[in-house]
């Protein structure tokens, strides 16, 4: 890995993230019950706000798929699919408790597009009403539904991915070290973790207070995010901390994508050097003037040329590395 290069962080993006601050105004004292609520319905409202979307609508396809009893997932198909495609299994971010398959639909939409493979976007069980290990276990659904049923969506089982962002991408790389310690059960030949949670906040990585508070994920409320989905649970748990897991396996080439003004900036920086240390095939993008996950996020997808920036590399990257004749080396 390089250093990482750091910049002032981008004014347009400043501009808007005080401009939300404000609307939002100070935060209340309110019951668990009631901020999971509200940080739900806020993600909701991001998504609503957006009156247009640059590159959309699209071609995509969409169909909506129950995989397990209860389970249900959002397949985008790119158009005029004539040969089997990869399938890429897709975890949302929003901490655990909130986003969903909808408020990430924009960004599943462009990348499906972009990047020309068949997106599984699971709509997997939330904390607090679902705690550790709920999500983990339907990830591993998710993940052996794409197995068996890939070539009944267009998709080739031979070039499966698994990936997502922030909570989600956590999801992504415990499940990927599961799968893959048992070599040869689910073959994965992608992992893409794009600004990942990999640790708890007990670990005190220097991000949580350099980017505590004015950059969208606020410190306080990561913390809160990990009390409603890991209560009881020990923060060096690898499966819920993969940066803690003594051993990595063989996994895929992966991409990790981190942003300097995020809290989660210096697990993810910690984990794609744990992959490189370990000999995996590691592509790493960084984004030195932006915020936790702004190319994906329902109120900045495609809002700055940044964004579109990343959603290319992130597309050309799937492309090339699910690519039939791919090599497994390390990309850009």
């Amino acid at each position: 890995m390089q250093m990482r290069e750091r910049k002032p962080i981008d004014q347009a993006l400043r501009r808007f993230l005080d401009e939300q601050a404000a609307a939002l105004g100070a935060p209340a004292e309110m019951t668990d019950e009631a901020r999971t609520h509200m940080l739900r319905q806020r993600m909701v409202r991001a998504l609503d706000s957006r009156t247009s979307i640059p590159g959309l609508p699209n071609q995509v396809e969409m169909h909506e798929v129950e995989i397990a009893a209860g389970l249900l997932a959002r397949l985008y198909i790119p158009p005029h699919a004539e040969e089997p495609l990869p399938l890429l299994v897709y975890l949302h971010g929003g901490g655990w408790v909130a986003g969903s398959v909808a408020t990430h639909d924009p960004f599943c939409r462009l990348l499906s597009g972009a990047a020309e493979v068949v997106i599984a976007s699971i709509e997997y069980r939330m904390a607090p009403e679902h705690p550790y290990p709920a999500a983990v276990n339907d990830t591993v659904t998710a993940v052996q539904w794409a197995h068996q049923h890939a070539g009944d969506w267009s998709g080739d089982v031979t070039r499966l991915a698994l990936g997502g962002d922030s909570a989600g991408a956590g999801l992504a790389a415990v499940v990927a070290n599961r799968l893959c310690a048992n070599a040869g059960t689910l073959p994965l030949r992608a992992l893409l973790l794009l600004y990942p949670v990999t640790d708890a906040p007990q670990a005190g990585h220097p991000s949580y207070i350099e980017n505590a508070t004015g950059y969208g994920l606020e410190a306080n409320t990561m913390r809160w995010f990990w009390q409603q989905y890991a209560p009881g649970v020990s923060p060096a748990d690898p499966d819920v901390s993969p940066l803690h897991l003594h051993k990595l396996p063989a996994l895929p080439p992966t991409l990790v994508t981190t942003a300097e003004y995020d809290v989660l900036r210096d697990e993810g920086l910690a984990y794609a050097q744990k992959l490189e240390a370990a000999g995996i095939a590691l592509t790493h993008l960084h984004a030195p003037d932006m915020h936790h996950n702004f190319p994906v996020h329902p109120a900045t997808v495609a809002r700055f040329p940044q964004c579109d920036a990343a959603l290319t590399h992130i597309a050309a990257w799937l492309r090339a590395t699910l690519a039939r004749d791919a090599e497994k080396g390390p990309l850009f």
